[in-house]
């Protein structure tokens, strides 16, 4: 850290836990060292900290910024909204124009209920799948947040042991331990909540086909975590993307380009069990966010948002994986290219030692990077270019 960082970082720890919210010691221990941890302001796909130093930003801001920082036409429908007010007593018409513009884009669910976090989103389907279906067990792969019913494994999580009794969790792809897991409980299962892609492996349509059809066969109902997929993979998340439609799907990050919302939707008869249970928040109806959320709608309809994070994605892992082999660097590309995840060889430590040492030299070039690679809109052929040119750069220094 530099002596700005430095300062700051030993006064944030004094008063936040892990010292910030976005630089958590429990997962990037190996490298709170070596990126800065503060960050002033960005725009389009760049970044500066307090020293002024520039990033080409691979994180944005853990997956939310799909178009770009200060994307002009968001920032300019919150600003008119700003104008209205923020919160009112009643709803706005805003949170309608927002839900028709969301369900118009995503074109395969009925009816739509906002709220702030992705977290926060996948509980409330799988409070109603379990209210629908009068059933308490979930299956589940992959990470969905910090409530009860998920962190269930984490050391002193706070939790009560006894509701591990209702979770049942595979790893993704695993099609033996799903008909495993369903031959044994099919009966009692509420919900599968998934995510549609682990960016840390290649994709299988036949995984969540396989989810499908046993949920159809056993009355349980299909919620797709997109928490990250949803606008990154297609207009439609994960369904217009591998064709396997879901009861219910969760989506946050990218649905309003930074601003705060998160979204629950699916079949008007699932969605309408909110009749009879309850899930509320005073902020769902905020409508800074909705503004944001209807712009973003408007220019996914609109623009090639889709096609162009894939383009520039497959042109930044194609380009690792011939530096890769070029150089001789024990290392390959995995994912999906709007998300690009290097897969480093060798055993944990030596994966993990690589990823520190890799990641320390293009921190220190001006690459902000991440372990998937988000590309936004805003990403053009130069940025790539430039992040190629430093990643080769990088490894000849390490080398």
């Amino acid at each position: 850290m530099t002596p700005k960082h430095k300062e700051h970082y030993d006064r944030a720890l004094k008063h936040i836990p892990w010292g910030t919210q976005t630089n958590a010691k429990r997962y990037d221990a190996d490298l709170i060292a070596s990126r800065p941890p503060f960050i002033d302001r960005g725009k389009g796909c760049r970044i500066w900290d307090l020293d002024n130093k520039e990033y080409i930003d691979y994180r944005c801001s853990l997956g939310p910024i799909t178009l770009g920082y200060q994307y002009a036409e968001v920032d300019e429908a919150v600003r008119k909204q700003m104008e209205k007010g923020v919160l009112f007593s009643m709803a706005s018409p805003l949170e309608i124009e927002a839900a028709e513009a969301i369900l118009d884009t995503i074109g395969w669910a009925d009816k739509i209920r906002f709220m702030k976090t992705g977290a926060d989103v996948c509980s409330c389907c799988l409070r109603l799948a379990r209210s629908y279906t009068g059933r308490d067990r979930l299956l589940t792969s992959g990470y969905h947040g910090y409530q009860d019913w998920f962190a269930l494994n984490w050391p002193k999580s706070g939790i009560p042991p006894a509701l591990s009794e209702y979770v049942d969790e595979i790893d993704y792809g695993d099609l033996e331990a799903v008909k495993r897991v369903f031959a044994s409980h099919g009966k009692e299962i509420a919900a599968v909540v998934v995510i549609p892609v682990d960016w840390n492996q290649e994709t299988s349509k036949e995984y969540l086909q396989l989810l499908r059809d046993q949920c159809d066969q056993y009355g349980s109902l299909l919620i797709f975590d997109e928490v990250l997929t949803g606008f990154r993979l297609a207009n439609g998340g994960a369904r217009d993307y591998f064709g396997v439609t879901p009861d219910f799907s969760a989506y946050a990050k990218g649905i309003a380009n930074g601003y705060p919302l998160s979204a629950y939707a699916g079949k008007a008869r699932y969605m309408d069990t909110l009749d009879q249970t309850i899930i509320t928040t005073t902020y769902a109806g905020e409508t800074l966010s909705l503004a944001a959320a209807k712009a973003v709608m408007e220019i996914y309809t609109k623009e090639p948002v889709i096609e162009h994070i894939f383009n520039m994605g497959q042109r930044l892992r194609d380009g690792f994986d011939t530096i890769f082999q070029e150089l001789g660097y024990p290392a390959n590309t995995v994912g999906v290219a709007p998300a690009v995840t290097i897969n480093f060889h060798g055993n944990e430590k030596q994966k993990n030692a690589r990823r520190a040492d890799l990641f320390h030299q293009l921190y220190r070039q001006g690459i902000f990077a991440n372990n998937e690679w988000f590309i936004n809109y805003s990403h053009q052929a130069i940025d790539i270019d430039e992040t190629l040119e430093k990643m080769r750069a990088s490894i000849k220094m390490l080398r």
